[in-house]
């Protein structure tokens, strides 16, 4: 792995624009998790703006997805169209990410219905679209088992590093449901910075796997 990650990378190309994405944007989520923790600083402009490279990465992911469709057409094995549906639920989650995200960082003091619209519910539904994402991706590097063990291969890992990203960010989202909505008061909001912090970490080494991905067959060639 170490080898195809120092390998040398095409920026031009999708799949290495893609990893790049995947990996500064949950780089920005930890650092920003981070700061919201020990309360140095609100770190909100950190999660926006990572939010918006997830949302890069997502739309590099889902071109690189749509071009691989071009012969899915006259293709009977439906487990082929999961990598198109992996893309497209994911990056469906980066955009309520970014409404999510800004909101918090834009309108800090937001509470009542707006924070429910503008907070909380991006967040839910984004993170259930990362869940789907997940699912997706499993069953596309399982070609149609949801549970396969490929350990020898960096796109197993790849996916199974990214389900994990996605079920912390779901208990993120879990923790951070409201119990008080006229004072913008969540369940319980030191497990979802923690969890927040620890799926931004595993979506780092997505990236990073991602990205050794790119040179995986170059390597062995």
């Amino acid at each position: 792995m170490l080898q195809a990650l120092l390998h040398s990378k095409n920026i031009h190309r999708l799949e290495v624009r893609t990893a790049v994405a995947f990996i500064l944007g949950p780089l920005l989520f930890v650092i920003g998790s981070v700061l919201q923790m020990s309360r140095l600083a609100s770190g909100a402009v950190l999660l926006a703006v990572g939010s918006v490279l997830f949302t890069a990465g997502g739309w590099f992911q889902l071109q690189q997805a749509l071009l691989a469709a071009r012969n899915l057409l006259k293709d009977t094995h439906r487990w082929r169209w999961c990598g198109i549906w992996c893309a497209l639920t994911q990056s469906i989650g980066t955009v309520l990410f970014n409404v999510e995200t800004f909101s918090a960082w834009g309108l800090p003091k937001l509470n009542g219905a707006p924070w429910l619209l503008l907070d909380v519910a991006p967040n839910i539904l984004g993170s259930l679209m990362f869940l789907v994402s997940a699912i997706y991706g499993l069953l596309e590097v399982g070609h149609g088992r949801l549970f396969v063990l490929q350990p020898r291969h960096l796109g197993w890992w790849v996916a199974v590093v990214n389900a994990l990203g996605c079920v912390l960010f779901m208990q993120a989202a879990i923790a951070a449901l409201p119990v008080d909505v006229a004072e913008a008061a969540v369940l319980d909001p030191r497990v979802a910075l923690r969890a927040t912090l620890l799926g931004a970490l595993a979506f780092t080494a997505v990236g990073v796997l991602s990205l050794a991905e790119c040179s995986e067959d170059e390597i062995q060639s």
